[in-house]
């Protein structure tokens, strides 16, 4: 079994500003990751062997790519792409953990690590309307990874719906490959907005950077004739063998060929919950992020956790984040002295508490709560399972006629939701709100499932090898 002083789980900016850190520190550093390069989804890179022209050349990049490109570059690091983690243990006998891990072309291996950072990202929040199910609704997320990687669009017609400005950025990528965007969409009024991001406005001035770019971008879609339409909610997807419209709620039908949803992000939290991480409800997009001290420090002794994994918050805050949980990482490994640890923590805690004012502005602004569609009677919920709507209600009636205590595994044994290849990360969190609503408590008390090995679909095969 290979060993390590230190492995990451993410190659995304957390968790290359991590591996910088303890790579520079002297220790033995890994980073897995499930795509074949580092980068992570906002820094996608093009597969190996090919090239984008003007790949991710924005300001908005810029940090970023300077950072991929010295972690990329140094001969110390110990890239471990093309893998999944399904499964993080504390050693019985020892300090450290080990950790299970499987190839995209099969098989499965062991390493032991004395300290884990997880730095597993988000993903999009899916939201279960009506056609949700159709061929061409996607999330925003995979629209914008094709465009990024290998600059291929999934349709030309396409309509951005959700509540989250992020759709500002994609519909620019779009119409810069050769797309047209037919309507962005969001749910909620401008003056709503408005209201929730002059609340935070004063503090979000400290960093101007991505308010300036958030008005760049409307300028951009203006001067492309992108319409950018408010208080216009989608309740369906509607199509026959595939999506041909988007259904608004005042009856218009907008035609697409495309349909990508963007209500907000979900930290990935299942490794940390599987080791036994304290985890708290992120509010307001749902999901559950993990908890850790003023150094990135998990509850668990010898975990850390940063970027998304602890609350959407974006980049560059995951930048700052990381770069803190390597060197505290390093602290305790002994690699540096708390007084050289807490020095060089300095800059990166400052670049973090001035980011906070934006990040709360943003969370308001896109707070998807009153704006989520109603999914009908016969939605599928559950896709991995095809459990409809109707069945998860009946199943949280049925609980609930035994008593307020139950969470979302017990939903899950009546009626299968959540049993899935995802392991419930497509329908956790609206689980989780429709058995809040029916017990009429916050979401944050109702337990969610219970995560366990493996964190990923791996082979029945693979594992009867190994075990041999």
């Amino acid at each position: 079994m290979t060993g390590y002083d230190i492995a990451i789980v993410g190659g995304g900016p957390a968790g290359l500003a991590a591996a910088e850190r303890t790579i520079a520190a002297g220790l033995n550093t890994c980073v897995i990751d499930e795509q074949q390069r580092p980068g992570g989804q906002i820094l996608r890179q093009p597969p190996t062997g090919f090239s984008v022209p003007g790949w991710l050349s924005g300001a908005p990049y810029r940090t970023g790519r300077a950072l991929l490109r010295r972690v990329e570059a140094d001969p110390r690091l110990h890239w471990l792409g093309c893998r999944s983690v399904l499964g993080i243990t504390p050693c019985a006998q020892a300090d450290g953990f080990g950790l299970t891990l499987s190839g995209t072309g099969g098989g499965l291996e062991h390493i032991a690590a004395a300290r884990v950072i997880i730095a597993g990202g988000c993903y999009d929040m899916p939201v279960a309307l009506p056609g949700w199910t159709l061929p061409g609704v996607m999330s925003a997320g995979s629209v914008q990874t094709l465009i990024k990687a290998q600059q291929v669009l999934p349709g030309q017609r396409i309509v951005l719906f959700g509540t989250h400005p992020l759709m500002i950025v994609l519909a620019q990528q779009i119409v810069a490959a050769g797309g047209q965007v037919e309507a962005v969409c969001f749910a909620q009024p401008f003056a709503a907005m408005a209201k929730a991001a002059l609340a935070h406005l004063p503090r979000a001035v400290r960093t101007p950077g991505p308010l300036a770019a958030a008005a760049a971008g409307m300028a951009a879609l203006r001067r492309h004739g992108v319409p950018v339409r408010y208080a216009s909610p989608v309740i369906a997807c509607e199509g026959a063998d595939a999506v041909t419209h988007v259904r608004l709620a005042d009856g218009t039908a907008l035609p697409c060929e495309v349909a990508a949803m963007c209500y907000g992000f979900l930290p990935q939290a299942d490794l940390p919950r599987q080791v036994g991480a304290t985890m708290r409800w992120s509010d307001p997009a749902g999901g559950w992020e993990a908890v850790h001290d003023d150094a990135m420090r998990a509850s668990v002794p010898g975990l850390y956790v940063a970027g998304e994994t602890t609350g959407v918050a974006g980049s560059d805050a995951a930048m700052a984040q990381g770069a803190i949980a390597g060197l505290a990482a390093a602290q305790d490994a002994g690699a540096l002295t708390p007084s050289q640890a807490h020095a060089a923590m300095r800059a990166p805690r400052r670049a973090r508490a001035a980011m906070q004012g934006f990040i709360d502005l943003l969370r308001a602004v896109a707070n998807p709560r009153p704006w989520l569609p109603k999914a009908a009677a016969d939605t599928l919920l559950c896709r991995c399972e095809d459990i409809a709507a109707a069945d998860v209600d009946r199943a949280i009636a049925d609980a609930a006629a035994l008593g307020d205590s139950f969470g979302a595994s017990a939903i899950k044994l009546r009626c299968r939701v959540g049993m899935g290849l995802c392991q419930g990360r497509t329908c956790e969190h609206a689980v989780i709100r429709r058995i809040a609503a029916r017990r009429g408590c916050p979401e944050a008390v109702v337990a969610g499932f219970r995560p366990r090995f493996p964190a990923r679909a791996v082979s029945i095969a693979d594992l009867l090898d190994h075990a041999e």
